[in-house]
């Protein structure tokens, strides 16, 4: 979850869309007035209301992108944006609500691979090759975690989250060094599991 959500949902919106200039100040103060207009039941989680502050989408937690983009973002997002952004957002929104589903087909699990191929072209062919980050190409080995352990809110991703703070935050030769050591010890763990 924290993957889709804090890697991919929020640099999408904030590293593209807000800081390419796509949504100024006075639309995330509409979008944020449209988005207070919709009600929703209770038990969906507690409401995004922090995006017209600040620089925008302040501080949402995971499950907040995850309440945005499965709830509000296609109604509210739309109109501010372009033919090849809308059908980012359209892939974006299916790849999400597929995989934070209960229930989940092989079926599904591939459409959801293929949208966020497609997502990771588009962001490539419109953007820049230097826009494709480490969290869109950990997107695509979901659909080996989904096979291997079932549907994303039984495990959800926390793994993701905490190697995309540590490869973050280190230099290229460090990163290298830590691939290595991290292969190292699936590889003992491997053999570990094989003997038992």
């Amino acid at each position: 979850m924290h993957c889709l959500f804090l890697g991919i949902a929020k640099w999408i919106v904030k590293r593209i869309w807000v800081d390419e200039g796509i949504l100024m100040l006075n639309n995330l103060k509409n979008i944020q007035r449209k988005m207070n207009q919709i009600q929703v039941p209770a038990d969906l989680g507690r409401i995004p209301r922090k995006i017209d502050c600040e620089e925008g989408f302040s501080n949402f937690t995971a499950d907040q992108w995850r309440i945005f983009f499965t709830i509000y973002a296609t109604t509210s997002l739309w109109e501010y944006l372009s033919v090849i952004d809308r059908t980012i957002l359209t892939h974006f929104v299916r790849v999400c609500s597929v995989l934070v589903g209960r229930i989940l087909t092989f079926d599904l699990i591939a459409e959801a691979t293929e949208r966020l191929i497609k997502i990771i072209k588009l962001i490539e062919e419109h953007y820049g090759r230097d826009k494709v980050t480490q969290n869109l190409h950990l997107s695509l080995h979901l659909q080996e975690c989904s096979y291997d352990f079932g549907p994303l809110y039984t495990f959800w991703c926390f793994s993701f989250e905490r190697m995309n703070g540590i490869l973050g935050n280190c230099n290229f030769f460090l990163c290298r060094f830590m691939i290595i050591m991290i292969m190292k010890c699936a590889k003992k763990i491997m053999k570990y599991v094989n003997i038992i």
